[in-house]
Formats: C-alpha cells, sequence, structure tokens
C-alpha cells in the first residue's frame, strides 16, 4: 500500500477490545454451563435429539431437542468462549503490528540511526512529504484561499469536531478516516466560470488520482416537487463536473438517500472501501472471465 493502515487498526483494535469485555460478560453470566457435556441420543424425522451431562453427574440424562433451554445454554457458553479465543489471538496480531509498525518517512527513519548518522532535524530532506500527503495538503491550501461556503448551513459536528452539513457527510468523513483514504470536504472546482463544492475529494492512492464523492440524500425523496427539483440540480451539477474530468461511477461516486435522516451507512462504507484496496490484478480477472 501507499499509505499507512495504522489507524484503521487502531480503530478495529478498540472494537476487538469492546467485543472482548462483552463476551467475557457474557461467559460470566452462563458460568452454570461450564463444564456441562451433550451428546446427541436421537434423530427423529430429521430432528436430533440430546442428552446432557453437567459437572458431578455420574451419567448423561436425556433433555431433549434444539429448542430445549439447556442445550442452548451449553452451546451458547461455548460459542462465547471460541469468541474469546479468537478476539484474543486477533489482538495480539494487532498489537503486535502497533508494536513493530513504523511510519514510512524520512524523519521517522531518521530517528532509527544512531546519532552518528542521523541527518540534522533542520535538513531539508526530512521535510519532504510522502506524495499523498503532499496531494492533501497542497489540495488543502487551496482550499484555504476561498472562504467557506455557506458556512451557516454547517450545523453537524462530525465525529473529529468537523463542522458538516448533514449526518450522512459525517458517516462519509469518519469512513475516509477509518479506511485511511486522504480526503478533503467541498473542495472547490472552477467549471464554466462557476465554483462548485462537491460533498468530498478524495485521492486514489493506488493510481495518485482524485474522485469526488457526491451524497444524494434527497434523489428518492417522498415530496415529488422537490424531487424533481433535487434531481435537475444534481444533473446540472454532474454536467458541469464532466466539464472538467469528473463521470458519475467513473471518478464521481454517488451514495443515495430517501432524505437526510434515511440511508444506508454500509453502502457508504463499502464504497470508500474500495479506495483502501489496490485494483484486481490481471491473473484475477482472467480467473473471473473463466467463471
Amino acid at each position: 500500500m501507499r499509505y499507512s493502515c495504522k489507524s484503521a487498526v487502531e480503530y478495529d483494535l478498540d472494537l476487538q477490545y469492546k467485543l472482548r469485555d462483552r463476551y467475557i460478560k457474557n461467559l460470566s453470566e452462563s458460568q452454570s454451563f461450564d463444564g456441562a457435556y451433550m451428546k446427541r441420543c436421537a434423530v427423529r424425522k430429521g430432528k436430533s435429539f440430546y442428552a446432557v451431562k453437567f459437572p458431578g453427574q455420574a451419567r448423561y440424562v436425556y433433555v431433549g431437542d434444539d429448542t430445549h433451554p439447556e442445550i442452548r445454554g451449553i452451546r451458547t457458553h461455548h460459542l462465547y468462549k471460541k469468541a474469546i479465543e479468537v478476539i484474543e489471538t486477533n489482538i495480539g496480531v494487532m498489537e503486535d503490528f502497533l508494536r513493530i509498525y513504523r511510519k514510512t518517512n524520512a524523519a521517522d527513519f531518521n530517528e532509527l540511526l544512531s546519532s552518528t548518522y542521523m541527518l540534522p532535524g533542520n535538513d531539508p530532506f526530512l521535510r519532504i512529504e510522502p506524495e499523498v500527503y503532499k496531494w492533501k495538503t497542497e489540495q488543502l491550501a487551496l482550499k484555504e484561499k476561498l472562504p467557506v461556503f455557506d458556512p451557516a448551513g454547517l450545523k453537524v459536528t462530525a465525529f473529529d469536531g468537523t463542522p458538516m452539513r448533514s449526518r450522512a457527510e459525517c458517516i462519509h468523513h469518519e469512513a475516509f478516516f477509518i479506511y485511511n483514504v486522504p480526503s478533503i470536504f467541498e473542495l472547490p472546482y472552477k467549471a464554466n466560470g462557476e465554483l462548485l463544492h462537491p460533498d468530498f475529494t478524495a485521492l486514489d492512492v493506488f493510481t495518485m488520482t482524485p474522485k469526488i464523492f457526491e451524497h444524494l440524500g434527497n434523489w428518492f425523496h417522498s415530496n415529488l416537487a422537490k424531487r424533481s427539483r433535487y434531481r435537475t440540480d444534481a444533473v446540472t451539477r454532474w454536467d458541469q463536473l464532466a466539464e472538467i474530468g469528473f463521470f458519475p461511477e467513473s471518478n464521481l461516486l454517488l451514495t443515495f438517500g430517501a432524505d437526510e435522516n434515511n440511508f444506508d451507512a454500509q453502502a457508504i462504507h463499502r464504497k470508500i472501501a474500495m479506495l483502501a484496496a489496490p485494483p484486481p490484478s490481471e491473473e484475477t480477472m482472467n480467473m473471473l472471465r473463466r467463471q
């Protein structure tokens, strides 16, 4: 990869910690089933029946089919134990990754050298930014030269305190952070003499080309008049963006909602996650063609 996945690992590690706590709590609440064994003792008309032996019992005692509370209790207890085992492995792997991982810029490499070989802290070489971060720095500098578009409309706060216009935009912003995709909110573009402010511009780090993300929150609005106006404005904006080289579902990526509070967050994540994975190899494409 041409960018760091450290932030994504840190985010997922936090989720694993929380998931482990939840399963440990569940396991403690099902301790009455610890050490219990079960075996299938009969199958009738495709339905299985079981006997159970608890600690201290000399033999198995018949209890019933899959719906019996003791059968389900034993199974879920085993599930909690297996889940904790897998999560502990995940946590160990991710903690090892974060312990070993090093940022890939000159300043960090320099710190790993002995004092004899280290470049002075003011050496110009240490201030060279990787391409990915250089792109974002340059684009932000361009954005900051212009006044903020409609600041009164920035009424929603994202997870990091960034003011935005909608919950859907906040979901986009968070997903870009999770997948470590460089992005800029409302980067201005000049098209046919007009200044446009599409929702997000993100960098495809594998091709080093920008892609615009637009969320169309009212595309399926129940009010037909509002829906019609909204779609007309959107298509006009697409025509303007096409003039400067951005085309729908090529490098102008679209997500939709019925209204401001009705959208598929998972679909937004899937579309953004595509920028966090390399394109399929020719070998993979040939395999898919054969199928």
